[in-house]
């Protein structure tokens, strides 16, 4: 049977009925149902403002906002409605929602429906009764307000909780706590597996007793939802160590750079090659460059002439040390070595990281990467003046 018929099956002998009864049911009652991704209710259980932003999952826009992350409707409704929710967004084989395919029209449905014994085109049509994108005429004075200046005037702005982001980041921090236990668990198959933990979360519930008062989402979780922690940064003093004969191997900690490299190497190892996979791993790599840049910029800040008793490069020694700077910006020759030992550096400490996992560039991406850096440098010298 598929996930589908197995659902109705469940549900319907829970409540005693027929699969065809129990379906019928449900689907009469798709208009009591408002998908949503910000729920006043989260902040008052009384509100009745919403908002359905449009999901375009843009994770190269560089804001976190509902419409960049890709995450799922929440549903409004009340909570003797909640099996109707239940059942739009009960998730198939194909990892698609049942309102997905209904909504596309398409055969995955079409033969389960019919052996239930009912109608397609009639529960399709009922079931599609939710109502999306309906915009509120009037905010609610139990919501907080924001008077935004714009001219002479304002704004008023009505601050709503982003339901679908809150439950989005919950489902992401368990499924990172879930990877970090399996590899600390020496029984388990992902043992040594590299993960990531997130540490002083603060956990929220709303509706008490009653998380179904709230949202289909919420509800489905507990109630329950983590705040990240929004902290000025510990910045603890390290001194940094002058290069000797060579800036990347004397001064660069390896272990700075692990955590970026391991990042890389899984969109390396990524099976889809579209857009968005290429601009993450640019942005990876531009996250390494931009982060040796921070000593090439702390060094700079030392005495004009520290170079002088170390036994660096001309290239370097021009890139490094501010009593060059002059020759810095007159000169071009130094910009290639500076280059070709960037990446150099790069290609050998993913190499080592990595060791027998690491991916083999092809000489075009080795070019492409190369006149990332050359663009680098060039920009860093524009932002001299």
């Amino acid at each position: 049977m598929s996930v589908f018929s197995d659902y109705v099956q469940s549900e319907a002998d829970r409540k005693n009925k027929t699969k065809k009864e129990w379906l019928l049911d449900i689907a009469k009652n798709a208009d009591k149902c408002l998908l949503a991704t910000h729920i006043g209710r989260f902040t008052n259980p009384d509100v009745t403002v919403n908002w359905q932003a449009d999901i375009k999952d843009k994770p190269a826009e560089g804001y976190v906002s509902t419409s960049s992350v890709s995450c799922n409707n929440d549903v409004f409704v009340a909570a003797n409605y909640l099996a109707t929710a239940s059942l739009l967004q009960q998730k198939l084989e194909d990892g698609k929602t049942v309102y997905e395919h209904l909504q596309a029209d398409d055969d995955y449905l079409k033969q389960d429906i019919a052996d239930i014994g009912v109608d397609y085109v009639a529960v399709r049509n009922a079931l599609l009764e939710v109502k999306t994108h309906e915009k509120p005429t009037a905010t609610d004075t139990r919501l907080k307000q924001v008077y935004f200046p714009v001219g002479d005037g304002y704004h008023l702005l009505t601050v709503l909780p982003p339901s679908s982001l809150m439950q989005e980041v919950r489902l992401r921090i368990r499924a990172m706590e879930d990877n970090a236990r399996q590899a600390c668990d020496k029984k388990s198959e992902k043992y040594g597996n590299v993960h990531e933990r997130i540490y002083n979360l603060t956990q929220m519930k709303f509706g008490g007793t009653k998380p179904q008062n709230i949202s289909f989402n919420n509800n489905r979780l507990g109630g329950r939802c983590y705040m990240l922690p929004s902290l000025p940064p510990t910045v603890v003093g390290r001194s940094i160590a002058y290069p000797r004969k060579d800036f990347f191997r004397d001064t660069l900690r390896l272990g700075d750079f692990r955590y970026l490299f391991l990042q890389l190497h899984s969109c390396y190892i990524d099976k889809r090659n579209n857009l968005v996979i290429r601009q993450k791993i640019r942005g990876v790599e531009q996250t390494i460059m931009d982060r040796v840049m921070q000593s090439v910029y702390v060094l700079r800040q030392k005495d004009c002439g520290w170079s002088d008793s170390r036994s660096l490069g001309k290239a370097q020694t021009i890139w490094l040390d501010d009593k060059y700077k002059k020759e810095r910006h007159e000169e071009d020759s130094w910009q290639s070595d500076v280059v070709k030992d960037f990446l150099a550096w790069l290609m050998s400490t993913y190499e080592w990281i990595l060791k027998r996992d690491k991916i083999l560039l092809g000489d075009g991406e080795l070019k492409a990467l190369s006149r990332e850096i050359y663009v680098l440098v060039k920009e860093d010298l524009q932002k001299q003046w």
